[in-house]
């Protein structure tokens, strides 16, 4: 079940109606097997996935919370992380160590048909399984005491709204709302609205509409011209943005309407004048995660300038790996870390700071140019997240810096509007204007305004939805 579906569209409002009528007690227990039905309607044999790491790290962090020795806390640390990392070793990773090895042994002189595991990639499992990992490593290193009540911890895990696609929310922030009593303000409502819409805008009447013309780029390389893949190339941004950006408004719109708030995971990244300020406002809970849970502990900054470009590329690799099973996501990966390590490096020697959080430098004259600068980098390595291979990566780059002309595709009727677009619904979003056109309408007006563009956007993606 998709947010941008007919399915969903009658979940959501069934949900809602079961939820205000309960009391609190009720609420979070019917938010939990509403979570659960809602994960079961894509594949019910994989609820026993979630149910083994919501078990297995519920316990972990109430024997590591009792552990009065740091050897013991650390071996119910290191239980919980390993029974994680093998099962999301086995329902994704498998089939990728299997064939690699089995490369390597071609390469030295030994050919096999290596068998591959024939499993689906079980939804969500990289969001739930990073969150869960963090509850534990949190608990471990002293944060805050683990909760008490399974239940509530089972639906931190489940919560719905984050479930297929995040953000991947930190326990901090999300369970103590769960654990307290909650009211849902109009306000809530409105700016709940609000973000649906412009998550759905994003995802069906930008990130779906552009789907097909990208597809084309990387099955028909070969009968292109460069400007076409160029052009494709930034398509492709567009519709990852839209895609991932809308299914986080999404998320925290509905979440809005249960009356729990989740944090915010972009931040106009395509404003940004450098590749680490655009990794600090571009899927910022996965961003923030990694910064705390691998490359803090690799070191940081803390060991000399050689280990921070180190530490920054292997943070990179993993962000690679945690995208997708596959070679062309390591390379992703790896040059999005040398992008980071080299402006580091930048840094020292000009003696320059970024400033922190989604802090941007000064604008000059040139920040219209660092930014294009930024996203093309950027764009390029996305190449890499979509190329099927690295025959196909070298075969598109090739094409696209060889120059060749011909009859357009009309790709590029596409381009200009669908940039000004993104950047008009950021500017809405972050700057507060679409919220204060909300504001000054009465709640009959937003409601049937809401409804009507609802429609409007579903009746459009209707012959046209792309899973997120």
């Amino acid at each position: 079940m998709v947010f941008n579906s007919l399915a969903f569209a009658i979940f959501l409002p069934i949900v809602l109606i079961g939820y205000y009528l309960l009391p609190f007690k009720g609420q979070n227990r019917f938010l939990l097997v509403a979570s659960l039905f809602f994960y079961a309607w894509w594949d019910w044999r994989f609820l026993f996935l979630l149910a083994l790491t919501i078990v297995v790290d519920y316990y972990s962090s109430q024997a590591i919370k009792r552990a009065t020795e740091k050897k013991i806390k650390l071996r119910w640390l290191r239980f919980s992380l390993g029974s994680n990392l093998l099962v999301l070793s086995i329902f994704k990773y498998s089939n990728f160590f299997i064939s690699s090895f089995a490369a390597m042994l071609t390469q030295i002189g030994f050919h096999v048909h290596p068998a591959t595991l024939q499993l689906a990639l079980p939804i969500g499992i990289s969001f739930y399984t990073f969150m869960s990992m963090s509850y534990v490593i949190d608990v471990y290193w002293g944060k805050f005491d683990p909760a008490e009540n399974f239940w509530d911890f089972a639906l931190f895990v489940s919560y719905f709204p984050h479930l297929v696609a995040g953000p991947i929310l930190r326990a901090g922030q999300l369970l103590p709302q769960i654990m307290k009593p909650r009211t849902v303000s109009k306000e809530q409502i409105r700016d709940g609205l609000a973000l649906i819409l412009l998550g759905l805008i994003r995802k069906v009447l930008i990130a779906d509409l552009v789907a097909g013309m990208v597809d084309e780029a990387f099955t028909s390389v070969h009968s292109m011209t460069s400007a076409d893949l160029l052009f494709r190339m930034w398509l492709f941004t567009i519709q990852i943005y839209g895609d991932f950006a809308g299914y986080s408004d999404m998320a925290r719109g509905i979440s809005k309407l249960f009356g729990i708030e989740l944090h915010i995971n972009f931040a106009t990244p395509f404003l940004s004048q450098n590749i680490t300020e655009l990794w600090r406002r571009w899927h910022i809970s996965l961003s923030s995660w990694l910064r705390d849970y691998v490359y803090i502990p690799l070191g940081g900054s803390r060991k000399g300038p050689w280990r921070t470009y180190f530490n920054n590329f292997i943070t990179m690799i993993v962000s690679g790996l945690w995208h997708g099973a596959n070679w062309t996501f390591v390379g992703f990966g790896a040059v999005n870390g040398i992008g980071l390590a080299i402006h580091k490096a930048w840094l020292r020697i000009t003696k320059r700071t970024v400033p922190k959080g989604f802090g941007t430098p000064k604008w000059t004259w040139k920040s219209p140019f660092m930014i294009l600068a930024t996203i093309n980098l950027y764009s390029f390595s996305l190449l890499l997240f979509r190329t099927p291979n690295f025959a196909t990566f070298g075969a598109y780059v090739t094409r696209m810096f060889s120059f060749v002309s011909g009859i357009h595709k009309g790709a590029t009727l596409f381009v200009l509007p669908l940039i000004l677009l993104s950047f008009t619904l950021d500017v809405l979003q972050y700057t507060g204007f679409g919220q204060r056109v909300f504001e000054r309408m009465n709640f009959a007006t937003q409601t049937v305004a809401f409804g009507i563009l609802f429609a409007l956007i579903l009746i459009a993606g209707s012959d046209n939805s792309i899973p997120f």
